[in-house]
């Protein structure tokens, strides 16, 4: 599998493949319905011509079209289409280094006479050279395994240009390809491409479900379960990668804790934080993404408890904003900052996008809201 660039959302790595993973169908934990889904498809002959993934940052996209990927080209699979993991094939596509599967992604290769690759042009789409090379490629015969595979990671970052040019494969796929399209948000694509795929949603798990799946299957302690298990929301990958490096979860904390502050804050005091995310985008895109993704999940936790559909673990400052705005309040902030992010993703001046979504964000204010002051994360 091709490792063009660094992944759009690199939580979504494979589950854990030792003994304590085996439990769960093909190494997936918490997707039990997708992988029957596909190990049917795999095990009858009938896989779709091209699957779209969708759920959010983190929650599995990638380990699914992983494994789905080495139970089409494991040496020796189970009875049930499970790969094996330790073959050759599977370790080549575990390492991105199978000669039949590719995962697409911004600044990859392309064939393009005189910009063979985007990786140093700080691309923020798939460009439509990249899907013009999809289309050379996808003509070609597999070397070992039964399908060659493109991965799109992610389809919401294709160009319109390039969601056009790759209708043409959609439409007349060779037999033996297979196209993996994973997306944050599946009603960003065209209906034209979405119409064309067979769509599997990932969602993610109660946050007991997951502590649970984190104690029985990554070993990980109950209490620092407990803490992942609030910061990734019911995403598993997400949580599996705070678990290996803890900087990540300290960038989640330290995000929530911002937008408590900034739903008090006056109107220098968010532009100030506009200013300093802009000066991060220009170097440190992956990092601001993650914030947005971070303020996204605060506000869902917020909206959830004003509109009565609490469930799994809050934090405090998200209850206490609660009790200081209604969920349209919520939904509005959720709009805006979907917003700044596709707008940051089209190459928007990015300081005029961060401050127009500091005056988009609510202003809570009033006794209810003094509980933020001192927010818990």
């Amino acid at each position: 599998m091709s490792t063009d660039a660094t992944p759009t959302d690199a939580s979504d790595a494979p589950a854990p493949s030792g003994p304590q993973a085996s439990e769960a169908p093909w190494g997936i934990v918490g997707h039990d319905h997708a992988v029957g889904a596909l190990r049917r498809a795999v095990e009858a002959g009938r896989l779709a011509h091209a699957y779209l993934f969708t759920g959010p940052p983190g929650a599995g996209k990638g380990a699914l079209a992983t494994r789905l990927a080495q139970a089409l080209s494991c040496d020796t699979p189970a009875e049930d289409s499970a790969p094996c993991l330790v073959c050759r094939s599977c370790r080549q596509v575990e390492a991105g280094e199978s000669p039949d599967i590719e995962r697409i992604r911004i600044g990859g290769v392309c064939d393009e006479s005189g910009h063979p690759d985007h990786s140093g042009d700080r691309s923020t789409r798939i460009r439509i050279c990249q899907v013009r090379r999809v289309e050379r490629v996808a003509s070609l015969a597999p070397f070992r395994s039964r399908r060659r595979i493109f991965v799109i990671d992610t389809a919401d970052d294709l160009q319109t240009e390039a969601a056009h040019a790759l209708l043409k494969t959609l439409e007349e796929p060779p037999p033996t390809v297979l196209l993996l399209m994973l997306a944050t948000d599946g009603d960003a694509l065209l209906p034209t491409i979405r119409s064309r795929c067979q769509e599997i949603a990932l969602r993610p798990m109660p946050a007991p479900a997951l502590e649970a799946a984190l104690v029985a299957h990554a070993g990980i302690a109950e209490h620092e379960a407990r803490e992942l298990s609030a910061l990734a929301q019911g995403r598993y990958g997400l949580a599996m990668r705070m678990h290996a490096d803890p900087s990540l979860r300290v960038l989640r904390e330290t995000a929530a804790e911002e937008m408590a502050r900034l739903v008090l804050a006056d109107r220098n005091e968010r532009f100030d934080a506009a200013e300093t995310l802009a000066q991060r985008w220009t170097r440190e895109r992956d990092s601001v993404l993650a914030t947005l993704d971070t303020w996204r999940g605060w506000w869902r936790d917020v909206l959830q408890v004003t509109a009565g559909l609490e469930g799994g673990v809050i934090s405090e400052s998200a209850r206490a904003a609660s009790e200081a705005c209604a969920p349209r309040d919520a939904v509005l902030a959720l709009q805006a900052i979907q917003r700044a992010r596709e707008h940051l993703l089209a190459n928007t001046n990015a300081q005029l996008v961060l401050e127009v979504l500091m005056l988009d964000l609510p202003v809570l204010a009033g006794k209810e809201a003094r509980g933020l002051a001192t927010p818990a994360g």
